[in-house]
């Protein structure tokens, strides 16, 4: 059983080219669907969401083909219009395929996904999307959903909630349907701007992807394609949160610093210097770690719910105070417990964590989920002695190499077998 073993480390010092991102590479594979051909997406990480991905793609008729960092879907032959429940359960966010599935086969199955473990994650917003844009729902055993559409509608549509995934469903079904679409209160996350910007070259005709909203004019059909996958700010967030914990000076390579806006200010109030330069970010942490009295997650351009337990391990270290207030998923605060064996001094009220800056130590933890198992990571890098962390495959789901890349800016970070 693989597992990590992070030591606690000194000043950082290195250079990272930033992987490809895990949240917009999903919806661009799903993309692939909607051209019977070829499609080529580079910086494709290997991570084990994308390896489910693929082989739901498989099963519905898709080739693939790796070259390196370059994945080519081949979605010339597809015949099957059924996502199988087990990977429905290994990937949530596969329930994207529903549109791309409809356009192709006119009739689409899937068991609606439960809840997981950062919180409820109702896909409602998902299905009145479809519904809206002419799809028909039938339900069977509750959970079983069966989806047909002879083609989709234009609509207007307006999201109670600016639900990233709910985005790409809409955007993904907008692009061929007959007439126009409009998205109100439409998800503005860097990821759906990428999907966007895949799309429209394969000809589709979007515009106002990150200003909340998108209007689609849908045309007949899309053509084959190249693009590349943007950087994964997740990623990149994490070794920011390592050069907080460890102090020292990292540059990352392969990023858009805009993308991360709402990241660095939080960081910048404890005490972290960052610096960017076109495709390049440099963060630098030489004075004492400060507490940040409040900060509270929401929806881009704001602070990034998956940067959330990061941030509280880096606050565990910080001198004073701090206080996070989670406005997304509700069981994200299920790291704090983790870090509570490390000796954290934190205290859970319902949608808050309050966190004293304290002295850890490494012991054994067990990751609650992929960003919890990350946050984990960066809490052993500052903790007395060695820090093992079990429940790598959650890990796995979203960073191609954790310890590797630890590993490349100077800590003490290995996987174990």
């Amino acid at each position: 059983m693989a597992y990590l073993e992070i030591r606690q480390t000194g000043p950082l010092s290195g250079t990272y080219r930033v992987q490809g991102s895990k949240n917009a590479v999903l919806p661009m594979l799903a993309a692939t669907l909607l051209v019977p051909g070829k499609t080529t997406l580079h910086r494709v990480p290997k991570i084990k969401d994308v390896n489910v991905m693929l082989e739901i793609l498989h099963l519905l008729g898709c080739c693939s083909c790796w070259e390196g960092e370059a994945l080519t879907i081949d979605a010339g032959n597809v015949n099957n219009w059924v996502i199988p429940e087990e990977l429905i359960g290994q990937m949530r966010s596969s329930v994207i395929l529903l549109a791309p599935i409809l356009y192709r086969m006119k009739k689409a199955a899937v068991v609606e996904p439960g809840g997981c473990s950062i919180g409820r994650r109702p896909i409602d917003i998902h299905l009145y999307v479809l519904q809206a844009l002419g799809v028909k729902l039938h339900y069977e055993w509750e959970e079983h959903i069966f989806a047909q559409a002879d083609y989709f509608c234009g609509a207007h549509l307006f999201l109670k909630f600016p639900s990233v995934g709910a985005t790409e469903q809409a955007i993904l079904a907008a692009v061929t349907a007959n007439g126009m679409t409009v998205i109100d209160n439409a998800a503005r996350e860097p990821e759906i701007a990428e999907l966007c910007r895949m799309l429209r070259g394969m000809g589709a005709k979007i515009t106002g992807d990150q200003t909340g909203r998108i209007v689609i004019e849908g045309v007949k059909e899309l053509f084959e394609s190249t693009c590349e996958v943007g950087a994964d700010r997740i990623v990149a967030a994490t070794c920011l949160s390592a050069v907080a914990v460890c102090s020292g000076e990292i540059t990352l390579t392969g990023v858009d610093a805009s993308h991360l806006n709402g990241v660095i200010e939080p960081f910048e109030k404890m005490g972290c210097k960052i610096w960017s330069d076109k495709d390049t970010l440099t963060a630098a942490r030489m004075d004492k770690l400060m507490a940040i009295p409040y900060l509270k997650t929401s929806p881009y351009p704001g602070f990034p719910t998956d940067v959330q337990s990061l941030i509280m391990a880096v606050m565990s270290f910080a001198d004073g105070q701090s206080v996070v207030e989670e406005g997304i998923f509700e069981g994200r605060f299920r790291t704090a417990y983790q870090l509570q064996k490390m000796g954290a001094a934190i205290i859970i009220e319902n949608n808050q964590a309050i966190i004293w800056g304290s002295h850890l130590i490494g012991t054994k933890v067990e990751a609650p989920d992929l960003r919890g198992g990350a946050a984990l990571a960066i809490a052993g890098l500052g903790a007395d002695g060695v820090t093992t962390i079990f429940g790598y495959d959650h890990i796995a789901r979203g960073y191609e190499d954790l310890a590797g890349m630890l590993f490349m800016l100077g800590a003490q970070a290995a996987l174990r077998e």
